[in-house]
C-alpha cells in the first residue's frame, strides 16, 4: 500500500510539473509534494537496523531540504544536495573491501563514472553555462561520480540484489541531477521534463531505499 502511494506521489508530482510550471502557486505547491514524497521513504520504505538504513533515514531528510531549498535559491540548493552525495559516499563507502580485486571492482568503476559524469559535463554543460557554475558544477561533479562509482563497487564485490538494486538507484539519481543541471542552468531543453525528472529521481531514490533486501 505504502509503495503504491509513493508511485501515486510521483505521477502526481509528474503531472504537475508538466502542467502548471510558471503558475504563481507553482512553487510552494512543488515543495510541499516533495516533502510530501520523501516521508514515506523515511518512516516506512527504509527498513531494518543496518548502518546502510540509518545512514540513508539521515540522508533523506537532507534531501527534503535540499529540495526545499533549490526552487527557491538555486546555489543553497546545490549545497544541499552536496551534503547528499557525501552521505551517499560514506553509505556505500562501508561496503567496499580495499583488498578485494581492487583495480577491477575499485579503479574500473572509478575511471568509468568519472569519463561519462566529464563527457557530460564538457560537452553538455559546460558551453552553455556563465563561468561561476562552470566552477560550483565541476565542483559538485566529482562527489556524486564518487557515490556512483561506489555503488557499482559494491555490486562488482558483492554481486547481491540488494548492491545491483541501489546501484540502479543511484545512477538514477546521478543522471537527475545531470537533468537539473540542464534545466536551470543551459538554455537546451529537456523534452518532458517534469514527467522523465520526476520518474528518473523518485524511482532512483526508492530503489536506493530497498534497505531491507541487505539483510534478507
Amino acid at each position: 500500500m505504502i509503495n503504491l502511494i509513493y508511485f501515486g506521489l510521483m505521477v502526481i508530482i509528474a503531472i504537475f510539473d508538466s502542467l502548471f510550471k510558471g503558475e504563481s502557486f507553482y512553487t510552494i505547491v512543488n515543495i510541499a509534494l516533495r516533502v510530501c514524497i520523501i516521508l514515506p521513504l523515511i518512516f516506512c520504505i527504509v527498513k531494518g537496523t543496518s548502518e546502510y538504513a540509518k545512514t540513508l533515514r539521515k540522508t533523506l531528510w537532507v534531501v527534503i531540504v535540499a529540495d526545499v531549498l533549490l526552487p527557491v535559491y538555486f546555489p543553497l540548493g546545490m549545497v544541499a544536495f552536496l551534503v547528499v552525495h557525501v552521505l551517499n559516499i560514506y553509505n556505500f563507502s562501508q561496503y567496499i573491501e580495499v583488498n578485494r580485486g581492487f583495480e577491477m571492482s575499485v579503479i574500473v568503476p572509478g575511471i568509468v563514472a568519472l569519463s561519462v559524469s566529464l563527457s557530460l559535463y564538457l560537452f553538455v554543460l559546460f558551453p552553455s553555462m556563465d563561468a561561476v557554475f562552470r566552477v560550483l558544477v565541476g565542483v559538485y561533479l566529482f562527489p556524486i561520480t564518487l557515490a556512483w562509482s561506489f555503488s557499482i563497487t559494491n555490486y562488482v564485490q558483492n554481486r547481491t540484489r540488494w548492491a545491483l538494486i541501489t546501484s540502479t538507484g543511484m545512477f538514477l539519481f546521478f543522471f537527475t541531477d545531470f537533468q537539473v543541471a540542464v534545466e536551470f542552468l543551459t538554455s537546451v531543453e529537456i523534452p518532458y521534463y517534469g514527467v522523465v525528472n520526476a520518474c528518473t529521481y523518485y524511482l532512483g531514490l526508492f530503489l536506493m531505499s530497498q534497505s531491507d533486501l541487505m539483510e534478507a
